[in-house]
This record gives structure tokens, C-alpha cells and sequence, in this order.
């Protein structure tokens, strides 16, 4: 019994140190820090079959065909409206056509983004006591990945690439 605890504590020491070394979140954020090498590519197409809900916003999609990449080197972050104070978004794929959608990607103040870089800013500016905060984000490609909540003037005041 002994080495059956022994191998779990073990086994789970890995988690523990992994755990431990995560760093609290950034004070700073910059552009710079999440470079992406910017495509010459315009959208040509669009693949509405890349996910279920990209047929019901169909017009706009097709409306961005013929545009250069302005977020994460190669892809075109877009927004609509979707009822007072909020706007939804979405990532399309300038070398594919594929997008990227989810129910919970929305802003009630916009978003700041650069083409040259896979750092995403939702509700640039916000500042307190409002019922809402800034949201740092990483674009990997496939998923956005929470970097940080909370706004960081310096960094929003330097937001000259929102959408």
C-alpha cells in the first residue's frame, strides 16, 4: 500500500511543480510581444462549411473577400453589431477561408488588433467603475487564450489598430 502512495504522489508531482510555476498574470502587454509574420495574401474565399453558424452571417463574410489580413499575420478579425453596447466577432482565415466562431467572442467597446501581431484587445479603454473590463487575448492559430483581465492604460492608449 505504502508504494502505491509513493507512486501516486509521485505521479502527481508533475502537476504540482507545473502548477506552482505558472507566473500571475502581466502588468504589461505589447504588441511586439506576440509578433506573427504578416501574409501578402487577400481573401479570395470563404468557407461558410468551416462552421455551423458562418451561413447565418453569410453577407457579411462575403463582404470581406478581396481584404488583406489584419490580426495574426494571416487573418481577418471582423465584428458586427448584435444589439445595443454589444458587437460580436469573428477570425477568418485569409489562406484558407476558414472561421473562427464562438458564442462567447463579443465586445461592448470594440477590439484593438494589428496584423502583425497575435495579441487581441477586447474593450480597449475601459476603465473603472465600468461593468465591464479589458481582455487580453493570444490567438494560437486555433483558439483565443486568455492572457489577462483588466485594463492596462499604457498598453490601450497605444490601440491606433482597432477594428
Amino acid at each position: 500500500m505504502q508504494g502505491l502512495k509513493g507512486l501516486c504522489l509521485l505521479l502527481a508531482l508533475p502537476i504540482f511543480l507545473s502548477e506552482a510555476s505558472e507566473q500571475a498574470p502581466s502588468d504589461s502587454y505589447d504588441f511586439s510581444d506576440y509578433p506573427s509574420q504578416v501574409s501578402s495574401m487577400t481573401l479570395s474565399q470563404i468557407d461558410l462549411n468551416s462552421h455551423p453558424s458562418a451561413s447565418n452571417f453569410r453577407t457579411r463574410f462575403k463582404a470581406l473577400q478581396g481584404r488583406p489580413a489584419n490580426f495574426a499575420g494571416h487573418y481577418i478579425l471582423v465584428y458586427w453589431g448584435c444589439g445595443s453596447g454589444c458587437q460580436m466577432f469573428s477570425i477568418v482565415d485569409v489562406e484558407t477561408g476558414q472561421i473562427f466562431m464562438d458564442d462567447d467572442w463579443s465586445s461592448s467597446m470594440g477590439v484593438c488588433v494589428r496584423a502583425d501581431s497575435s495579441l487581441l484587445i477586447v474593450n480597449p479603454g475601459v476603465s473603472e467603475p465600468a461593468r465591464m473590463q479589458s481582455t487580453y487575448y493570444h490567438w494560437d492559430g486555433e483558439q483565443l487564450v486568455l492572457l489577462r483581465e483588466g485594463s492596462l492604460p499604457e498598453v490601450e492608449a497605444g490601440c491606433d489598430g482597432s477594428v
